[in-house]
């Protein structure tokens, strides 16, 4: 029983690359060490594989190619990496993009919505 608890099971193959993207943005700023590569490489390995076939077989192509281009987008982290350059990227909606190009949608305020008077300035 206490094995079921231990390893996340995806409900489907959108929820296996979501958390995998997850997974990536936690680790994609750290050292590059063997370990990290052998890690990287899994899961690369899980996404070209397991991911890939799993969304063929739900009736979802597009889904397999997005897959397989997260795959590559985390091999050219590895290269990145390898070469000393640091990674300035992060991984959103499965693409990996850069933080400073991210839209600021302000917050736009009914008009004619004024804050109530406080009973200080309604008693004068």
């Amino acid at each position: 029983m206490a094995e079921q608890g231990r390893f996340y099971q995806p409900q489907d193959t959108k929820d296996a690359m979501r958390y995998v993207e997850k997974l990536f943005n936690q680790y994609k700023d750290a050292p590059l060490t063997d370990e990290l590569l052998r890690y990287n490489q899994k899961l690369m390995v899980y996404l070209t594989g397991s991911v890939v076939n799993e969304a063929q077989q739900e009736g979802h192509p597009e889904r397999a190619k997005t897959a397989q281009a997260m795959a590559a987008a985390m091999g050219e982290w590895v290269r990145t990496k390898a070469l000393g350059r640091p990674f300035t990227g992060e991984m959103r909606h499965f693409k990996i993009v850069d933080p400073r190009q991210h839209v600021h949608v302000k917050n736009r305020h009914a008009k004619g919505h004024k804050r109530q008077p406080t009973m200080r300035k309604m008693m004068r």
